[in-house]
């Protein structure tokens, strides 16, 4: 997939942006794109804490320590993604951006914005298996390690935009 189709993708799943073709219109979408990881992360929190009430109205409390868990994990990893430095000057402000560094950054972004569809069949996954206590216990074991990872792969992120800056 190239450059183009990327940003295509991105510009379909998140209305409103232009792509990374200039210094504005870059930090423009580099924020866009990173309000919409929140955006979902946020949703996807809000899955758990139905969950949590679920649980609460069942009497089952022995989840509930793993639920608020990943809970507390999601809204940290969402405000990581919220309040990442807007725009990263270094790269953003060269009068020409390589194109060919872009396109992993794009990459990047449209697997971040796939991961979030795991994360929400992860939850999805859980909420069907809350009847059964083992299986809502490796639901959510699932869950936690996902967003762990989901975490760790943001934070490779500024790896990609420290290598734009050269």
């Amino acid at each position: 997939m190239g450059l183009a189709e990327k940003l295509g993708r991105l510009v379909r799943i998140i209305p409103g942006i232009t792509g990374y073709q200039d210094n504005e219109s870059a930090r423009n979408t580099d924020k866009a794109v990173r309000m919409k990881l929140a955006e979902q992360l946020e949703g996807i929190k809000l899955d758990i804490d139905k969950e949590k009430l679920r649980r609460l109205e069942a009497k089952d409390l022995s989840l509930l320590p793993a639920l608020d868990k990943a809970a507390s994990k999601i809204s940290k990893t969402a405000n990581t993604i919220k309040y990442a430095a807007r725009g990263f000057s270094g790269i953003f402000d060269k009068p020409r951006v390589d194109l060919e560094r872009l396109e992993k950054l794009s990459a990047f972004d449209i697997a971040m914005l796939e991961d979030m569809e795991n994360l929400k069949g992860l939850v999805n996954n859980m909420s069907a298996s809350s009847a059964d206590a083992s299986l809502l216990k490796d639901a959510v074991a699932k869950l936690d390690s996902a967003i762990d990872a989901l975490d760790r792969k943001f934070s490779s992120r500024q790896e990609i935009l420290s290598s734009l800056e050269r």
